[in-house]
């Protein structure tokens, strides 16, 4: 048997999380409906590929349901619409149509002191008086607004073709003429190696946004990076796109994560990032499993096209100058085959397109998430990497789990992704070395300020409460994962621990800890209050995909 397949052999499969004996719930209390019970398991796991077609059907019915105030009238400016305007441009009728608010306290308000959403906002009657009049007033601590908000000039000039493009053009001139290591730079802004042991918050799709972001650095996460932006979407001046690049101050060192398969593309795309907005690194996405963007070149199929690969990363470092590149690899596209080590001696090559940062995820691209990330990888890897820093990322749900692979394995450092999502206080239990046994209230409080941080970014009318509850809930199919401390027979959970149906400790502690959307959407209610008519959520993974 060969060394790569004794290494795959020791991948460990799900196993049934140890929940004590009084809390677990009698079969028939759990069992799953007979359509879902008549899918092949395969079906029930993994993601809801048609999940965009529904949701988007809902949504265009709950948009055209909706009364919506004109901007212009809270600016005020003319509405540069005019007669084709859909929006109300009277306030008393729009207030008489507007659906009853949510709360009398408007986070918004309390936190800048003036709510720009007016008489839009569900909070409205926190900062509107008896005549009518907006309200002001002084909050309690300084105000920090988010950062690199500043897109419109860009996507402007993108899409007449005004970009200023020439320090990609000379990258690119310079490695068709093979006179790239004359344009290399060696010095950083920012040294990588100093970065040892900080806790880093992975970048993850969708439920990695800036208000969860906020959350995980309030509670002790050290390294920030935005949701994989493609760089074809930033060249074509995508507004959902620029908004993956906003940051808040709090987010003390923070990256922005591009993925694409081709030099021009990508180099343009760093090219705007690192002359537009404040980012303390970029990182190529090397590691994403995902079909569509494998097929167009990027994620994990970056890596096994060498000469893209060259080309990318020496466009790419080429253009940033002072701004340190990262990359995400994983083990390679097949599973049970390492190909990890040969692409980081390809990326080490040339001093030129060698990063200053290799973060490692030690799955395949086949493998996904079925079984636990395989750490002993870790080993041919790093002795790859030398000197480059290499940090690496898997299966990470306490802070034991932390400090065994620290010192187990030759890493620089540990990025948390699931576990963060499933209890975004590991970061404060890796602080102070102990399990947290947190309570459902706690756990609410968390929510509810996850919400507070959403409706910040999101806005706090209509649109910006649904947009805030899409990804509470996609928020909360990781939450649920979560077993309480005190329910179990062994500490610490594994990551991979798929537990029996069980109640918690008190009503709050079950509800929080279902599996079913409707109980999610319940939790949403109690935090954004009734949802729209007709609504309905499925989550981008079901549940039952660990």
């Amino acid at each position: 048997m060969s060394e790569t397949e004794e290494l795959v052999k020791d991948s460990r499969d799900v196993n049934v999380a140890p929940i004590k004996e009084q809390f677990l719930l009698a079969k028939e209390d759990y069992e799953l409906p007979e359509e879902v019970q008549a899918k092949p398991k395969r079906e029930r796991r993994g993601m809801n590929k048609s999940r965009r077609k529904d949701m988007k059907h809902a949504e265009t019915k709950i948009r055209a349901a909706a009364v919506r105030l004109c901007p212009s009238v809270i600016q005020p400016v003319a509405c540069k619409f005019g007669d084709k305007c859909n929006c109300e441009h009277d306030i008393s009728a729009f207030l008489e149509r507007k659906p009853a608010d949510i709360s009398s306290e408007c986070p918004l308000y309390d936190a800048r002191g003036t709510c720009p959403f007016s008489y839009a906002c569900r909070f409205g009657s926190a900062h509107i008086d008896e005549s009518g009049k907006q309200k002001e007033k002084t909050p309690e601590k300084e105000y920090e607004a988010t950062t690199n908000c500043h897109s419109m000039k860009i996507q402007v000039a993108l899409r007449k073709h005004a970009y200023n493009f020439e320090n990609t053009d000379k990258a690119l001139e310079s490695i068709k003429n093979e006179t790239i290591g004359a344009m290399w730079q060696e010095k950083r802004k920012l040294d990588m190696s100093t970065l040892d042991g900080k806790k880093y918050l992975a970048p993850l799709t969708t439920v990695g946004n800036l208000p969860f972001r906020r959350l995980c650095v309030e509670y002790g996460a050290d390294i920030t990076c935005g949701e994989m932006a493609l760089a074809t979407s930033i060249l074509s001046g995508a507004a959902s796109e620029y908004s993956l690049l906003k940051r808040h101050p709090t987010e003390k060192i923070f990256g922005v994560q591009l993925a694409g398969g081709f030099a021009d593309s990508m180099a343009k795309a760093a090219q705007i990032v690192v002359d537009n907005f404040d980012v303390d690194f970029v990182d190529i996405n090397m590691g994403c499993p995902i079909d569509v963007v494998n097929q167009k070149g990027g994620g994990c199929a970056l890596a096994s096209r060498p000469p893209k690969l060259y080309e990318v990363l020496a466009a790419t470092k080429s253009v940033l100058g002072e701004c340190p590149m990262t990359v995400k690899i994983r083990t390679g596209q097949k599973e049970g085959i390492l190909k990890a080590p040969e692409t980081v001696e390809l990326m080490r090559k040339n001093a030129w397109h060698t990063p200053d940062l290799i973060t490692f995820h030690p799955r395949s691209k086949e493998q996904r998430y079925t079984k636990l990330a395989n750490w002993d990888f870790t080993i041919p890897v790093q002795e790859a990497t030398k000197p480059v820093p290499l940090w690496v990322c898997g299966d990470v749900l306490s802070w034991e789990d932390y400090y065994e692979r620290l010192e187990k394995y030759p890493v620089n450092g540990i990025m948390i992704g699931r576990g963060a999502l499933i209890k975004p206080w590991i970061f404060t239990e890796i602080d102070e070395r102990r399990t947290w046994d947190i309570s459902a209230t706690e756990r609410f409080d968390l929510l509810k300020k996850f919400v507070n941080y959403g409706l910040d970014h999101w806005g706090s009318d209509d649109a910006g409460v649904e947009r805030t509850r899409r990804f509470l809930l996609e928020f909360l199919s990781f939450q649920c994962r979560y077993i309480p401390v005190g329910i179990l027979e062994r500490l610490p959970q594994r990551i991979n621990d798929r537990p029996p149906r069980f109640c918690g400790r008190n009503e709050l502690e079950t509800l929080l800890s279902s599996q079913r959307a409707d109980d999610w959407i319940e939790i949403s209610k109690r935090l954004l209050g009734q949802t729209p008519e007709g609504f309905t959520f499925i989550p981008k993974h079901k549940a039952s995909s660990y």
